[in-house]
């Protein structure tokens, strides 16, 4: 319910109500200005007239002061800053505020923004296009299906800011390339939850991101199936252990590959805007449906030419041993191990990955900012590993989306694999909050969050 106060007079008006800080981000954040998340820290979240009008109240790190800064969408759909308070002395002032003179004075402005000349127009993912012989699947699921009803929502909110540089992304993400683009646009709201700044002056690499004095390039890239039209939707091999593991030491690693040495060929780092910075590609695995869910162990052998082993030491204790790995066979092609090791890889400062650039990512993230039918319910069960620790910390969960124990970050999932031979390598400070994974007197150094 909306919160109701009186005036002077005794009249009771409808006024601000609070909002979950998840679907205050999923509205706001990617207009959200750099230094403004830099330089503050949000308080409390609220919305008038239907989320007409949405502000917050932050406090201002360097001062330990209060604003209050109000947000409402531009002629093109997206929530702009528009207006800021006086600085303020502690969050219970600013919240007053709100309900008070400055969110009083909220309810009738009428924004009127300049021209926003420094992004390109966003785009509109389910827009009807002409000479489509075939919708994906998928795609026609989260376009007419309410099950999906939460990352459809969020997908019109961040596909508003994402201008399509290639002239393909809308056409592709409705057909053959469904799951490609998914992923493109989750590590765009990926990169912008870690507060890069996305200059969009060139359409190749992907992404062009800066942040503190730095700019880094990324290149995304996938393993496809096939039959793209048919991966997302189905049920994947293989299953059984005995299969899994052969697979992952040689057909995966083949798999992933391809996709990584046919961007290298492409020489992104002689182009003249990004020569000098750090270039990584960033892949994720579409091969078969949820495919990406047991994948992921086969990247490491891939990329470092590493195994790891598990054996007995002397006094009968499990240790883990990393042993240089042969290359990957499969029938009669051969595909070298560590990657990194490639010609040329020198010029590839890191690969990026996730598990969770699919479109259940933009269902759960949905869900939590209040997206959606209320009558369709999420649940997420998995393994929790600690990274620094490995296996031996697996916790298994099942847990509610929409639990109050339950959180989730954007950047949640990504590892970045970090190449020991660099021309330039990547800050890890630049990615905070995700796994990073070097090589270090020939063995895996792994450093993230714990769980």
């Amino acid at each position: 319910m909306a919160e109701v106060h009186p005036d002077t007079q005794g009249e009771e008006h409808r006024f601000f109500e609070r909002m979950s800080r998840e679907r205050f981000d999923a509205l706001v954040l990617w207009g959200m200005p750099q230094q403004m998340r830099d330089d503050t820290l949000s308080a409390s979240h609220w919305s008038a007239d239907d989320e007409r009008v949405i502000a917050g109240v932050f406090h201002v790190i360097a001062t330990k002061e209060f604003m209050c800064i109000a947000f409402a969408r531009d002629t093109d759909g997206r929530y702009r800053p528009f207006q800021r308070s006086h600085f303020l002395p502690s969050a219970r002032a600013g919240e007053l505020a709100i309900r008070r003179d400055f969110g009083r004075d909220l309810l009738t402005a009428q924004p009127d923004y300049p021209a926003d000349t420094a992004r390109p127009k966003g785009i509109n993912l389910f827009e009807t296009l002409g000479n489509i012989g075939r919708h994906h699947d998928a795609y026609v699921m989260l376009r007419d299906g309410f099950n999906q009803g939460a990352a459809r929502a969020l997908l019109e909110e961040v596909s508003r800011w994402v201008p399509d540089l290639d002239g393909n992304l809308v056409r592709d993400f409705q057909t053959s390339g469904y799951s490609a683009r998914i992923w493109e646009l989750y590590l765009w709201a990926t990169l912008r939850a870690l507060n890069f700044d996305m200059d969009y002056a060139h359409a190749a690499p992907d992404f062009c991101i800066r942040k503190g004095g730095k700019t880094v390039f990324i290149e995304a890239t996938t393993v496809n199936a096939e039959d793209t039209f048919s991966s997302a939707i189905g049920a994947g091999p293989p299953d059984a252990p005995e299969q899994l593991w052969a697979f992952l030491e040689n057909q995966m690693p083949q798999k992933f590959g391809s996709p990584l040495f046919s961007k290298m060929q492409k020489r992104y780092w002689d182009k003249p805007h990004v020569v000098g910075h750090p270039f990584l590609l960033a892949i994720a695995d579409f091969h078969a449906p949820a495919s990406m869910r047991w994948s992921h162990a086969a990247l490491p052998f891939y990329l470092y030419g590493l195994r790891l082993v598990t054996t007995v030491d002397a006094e009968n204790q499990l240790v883990d041993l990393f042993v240089p790995g042969s290359d990957h066979v499969v029938g009669g092609k051969v595909v070298p191990t560590n990657f990194f090791a490639q010609p040329q890889a020198e010029n590839i400062s890191g690969v990026l990955f996730s598990n969770a650039g699919t479109i259940v990512k933009f269902s759960r993230m949905g869900t939590r900012a209040g997206f959606g039918d209320p009558w369709v319910s999420l649940v997420r069960k998995g393994v929790l590993i600690d990274p620094a620790i490995g296996m031996n910390s697996a916790v298994e969960f099942n847990i509610d989306v929409e639990s109050p124990d339950y959180s989730e970050g954007w950047a949640d999932e990504i590892i970045l694999f970090h190449n020991p031979r660099a021309h330039h390598p990547v800050d890890e400070a630049l990615f905070p909050g995700i796994t990073h994974v070097h090589l270090h007197d020939g063995e895996y150094v792994v450093r993230g969050p714990s769980i």
